[in-house]
């Protein structure tokens, strides 16, 4: 850090003291007093330091690390990327800051005012990115925050670090880069995810109950000319004399779609600490994404809103995948623009939704159910035979009266969404999102 990134500052010059000088030496005077009139001659010290005062040029180092909390209150070290400077997490997730500050230099710092370099998009739930401590040499102070992680990436900025002289009337500022950690990344994926059985014409990883190519036993048929050398039942061949063909379960690739609620009704939290239905929806739809594409299952994203259907068709490729991601964003961007909220009806989009579906599909729904509209969907969707999954985060967890009673409501609206022939999953939100994407994502039926 050199001299010219320093801002000096001289915050008082001083007039209220000359002010005081005089009041101080007219008065001695006017009654006699030397005591009064010797008393007038402090302030002009502190005149003196003020405008002769030099900065303090205080040296320090600072360094940081970032450690999540895990979900049994512990602290680990948390996901590492390639970069040693970065640390990933899941979003709701606590991550533990601890930015420890050195004097460095052979004096005293009186007054050091350090404010840590928090990324502007994440909120502190608990302690202070901020410390104002004196400082012997070589003596270290720590700071200890909390903040809540959500979907992105994020970088902290260098910190800001003030230091005072002895007569608090000369500042230094300046911004000093920190050592350690310096990146967040709340951008999973799941290890695995369970499929089910609705499928299309494709190869692919699902079992069914056709016979075909695959790898496990279905049953054995007459041979006929066109069956491969491979397929002949060679044993019974050679106790018989009679030509027969092995048929094994055939494995077909299956369409997914997922579904994200983004009404206005979805931007609401448990808490002022947690994150919003939407995103947390966000989030588990795109975690399901990433997987079942890179498992080669043709897989799109439509977002149900209060305006017009947005759909990204079934897909594997990188264009999919990309459009996917970038409608992901826009829905969990929309929760920051809103500025109030609106009760609307989704009656149509409801009906133009399941219009654009592909015929054979199976139904991914990531809903908070705090109302009555989703229940439309999912009554048009079963009518029609499309396999449905609901996935919804529950942010009806209060301790008051009015959201226990929504939470009745909300429980009310699962099991008629249950009664339909749909899977749905009650999402807590102690449990991880992983073990939530197990529980809701498991066998279902032809259609």
């Amino acid at each position: 850090m050199t001299d010219a990134d320093r801002t000096v500052e001289r915050i008082d010059q001083g007039e209220w003291a000359i002010v005081v000088a005089l009041l101080l030496a007219g008065l001695g005077l006017t009654v006699g007093s030397q005591v009064l009139v010797a008393a007038a001659t402090l302030p002009l010290l502190y005149v003196g330091a003020a405008i002769f005062g030099t900065p303090p040029n205080a040296t320090v180092r600072l360094s940081r690390t970032l450690s999540i909390d895990d979900d049994g209150g512990t602290v680990t070290d948390g996901g590492r990327s390639d970069d040693e400077t970065a640390v990933s997490g899941n979003p709701g997730q606590h991550v533990s800051v601890r930015t420890t500050i050195q004097n460095t230099g052979s004096e005293p710092i009186i007054d050091l005012r350090v404010i840590d370099g928090v990324p502007e998009e994440l909120s502190v739930t608990a302690g202070s990115p901020r410390a104002c401590v004196t400082l012997e040499p070589l003596e270290t102070v720590t700071l200890e925050y909390t903040l809540s992680l959500q979907r992105g990436e994020y970088v902290f900025d260098a910190a800001t670090v003030r230091a005072r002289d002895v007569s608090a009337t000369v500042t230094e500022t300046w911004a000093e880069p920190v050592e350690g950690q310096t990146e967040l990344q709340c951008t999973p994926s799941v290890e695995s995810v369970a499929l089910g059985t609705a499928t299309t014409e494709h190869t692919g990883a699902v079992p069914t109950d056709e016979g075909g190519a695959g790898i496990e036993f279905h049953s054995v048929r007459e041979y006929e000319p066109s069956d491969p050398v491979n397929a002949i039942d060679w044993r019974r061949y050679a106790g018989s004399r009679e030509l027969a063909t092995v048929e094994y379960r055939a494995e077909r690739s299956t369409h997914v779609v997922c579904v994200v609620d983004s009404r206005p009704s979805q931007f609401r939290a448990a808490t002022t600490e947690q994150l919003p239905a939407i995103d947390l929806s966000v989030d588990a739809a795109e975690r399901a994404f990433e997987t079942l594409v890179d498992a080669g299952h043709p897989t799109g994203v439509a977002r149900l809103g209060s305006g017009a259907i947005e759909t990204i068709p079934p897909g594997t490729g990188p264009e999919t995948a990309e459009r996917a991601t970038r409608l992901l964003e826009s829905i969990s961007n929309s929760n920051k623009q809103m500025r109030y909220y609106t009760r609307t009806s989704s009656n149509n989009s409801a009906a133009e939704l399941i219009t654009s579906l592909p015929g054979e599909a199976q139904v991914y729904l990531f809903s908070s159910f705090v109302d009555d509209e989703p229940l439309e969907l999912i009554e048009g969707l079963c009518t029609r035979g499309y396999p449905v999954r609901i996935i919804s985060p529950d942010v009806t967890d209060g301790d008051d009266s009015a959201t226990k009673l929504e939470g009745l409501d909300r429980d009310t609206r699962l099991a008629r969404a249950r009664a339909t022939g749909a899977r749905v999953v009650d999402w807590s939100l102690e449990r991880p999102l992983r073990l939530v994407l197990a529980d809701a994502i498991g066998e279902v039926k032809h259609r």
